[in-house]
């Protein structure tokens, strides 16, 4: 993540690159991986989550936070994503695609 809005994925076998995900329109601020290691969620000042499947390569969709976004992280043990964003936290049902919760 970082200045340029890509998000980078590196093969650890070869150090290679493996694929660039260009879909933010600003900064992106944080990356975070799932437990089973299939998707990755970045998020940054687009006030924008972005899920990605990190095995085929491609967007799967965005969620709106609306707020800038400074750390994301899956739970272990459901299939949601946590936000912490600029002026609240954001909790999604990601099997869904809905805000479960927005706490300030």
């Amino acid at each position: 993540s970082g200045w340029d809005k890509v998000v980078k994925v590196w093969d650890l076998e070869t150090y290679k690159l493996k694929y660039n995900f260009v879909k933010h329109e600003a900064i992106v601020n944080c990356v975070t991986v799932s437990p089973d290691g299939s998707l990755c969620a970045s998020g940054g000042q687009d006030g924008v989550a972005m899920l990605w499947d990190v095995n085929e390569g491609k967007h799967l969709y965005s969620l709106e936070a609306h707020h800038s976004i400074n750390s994301l992280c899956f739970s272990p043990c459901m299939y949601w994503l946590c936000a912490a964003t600029d002026k609240n936290v954001v909790v999604w049902d990601l099997e869904n695609k809905v805000a479960l919760v927005e706490l300030e």
